[in-house]
């Protein structure tokens, strides 16, 4: 399953794979240790962060520099990683890891339902606070989907859907807010026309309607 996204006036959608990452063969795989770890574009703190990382998120290794590891997603972009933040893994390990993670859509959303109520915090990506990328990279994270931290680079990583009636449940919806000209909100989508996010408006986490006045103006 491809990644997707509708766009409309104030409405995107996209649909994630919940296949593993593959990487070539060639290259070491490896798993996040630890949440919200950086990737940055060079070996060094004095670097641009591209995006965090959350737990357990694979990554293959494409070579190391003086305790950096140089890491490459499935899209084939990179970045690099602080050594002490990757545990790279044996073949055999890789397959008993890459078997748990092919999870159904409904663990997923089951795993979203269970953070209803967390804080809306303003650039939060855990359980003490999330903003609204911040949410779904969380969520995605812990089935081994990598995500940005931004909801329009989000949006990126997708292909159209024709309409808005092709949505089903787990597929991302992204939206234009406050007359942003720019994708600016994120949530997943339910079923039934609800979605769930991290909402600024309520200060947490919760469950909207798509149909809402306020996401389709």
């Amino acid at each position: 399953m491809k990644l997707k996204f509708f766009c409309s006036v104030a409405i995107f959608i996209c649909i994630f794979s919940l296949s593993h990452s593959v990487y070539g063969a060639s290259l070491q795989s490896g798993f996040i240790e630890g949440d919200n770890v950086n990737v940055r574009s060079g070996p060094g703190l004095d670097t641009d962060i591209i995006c965090r990382l959350q737990q357990g998120v694979s990554v293959g290794v494409v070579e190391q520099s003086n305790g950096w590891l140089k890491v490459q997603f499935a899209d084939d972009q990179t970045g690099w990683v602080r050594q002490q933040f990757i545990e790279i893994k044996s073949p055999s390990e890789v397959e008993q890891q890459t078997s748990l993670k092919m999870l159904p859509i409904n663990d997923i959303l089951s795993f979203a339902h269970s953070l209803i109520g967390i804080s809306y915090i303003y650039g939060g990506a855990s359980i003490r606070g999330f903003d609204c990328s911040g949410f779904t990279m969380y969520v995605l994270a812990k089935f081994g989907i990598q995500l940005p931290h931004e909801a329009s680079q989000q949006m990126e990583m997708g292909l159209p859907v024709s309409s808005i009636t092709d949505l089903v449940p787990g597929d991302l919806v992204f939206f234009r807010t406050l007359s942003s000209k720019v994708v600016n909100h994120v949530g997943i989508y339910l079923g039934n026309n609800l979605f769930i996010h991290a909402a600024s408006g309520f200060g947490m986490v919760r469950i909207s309607n798509l149909e809402d006045s306020y996401y389709l103006n």
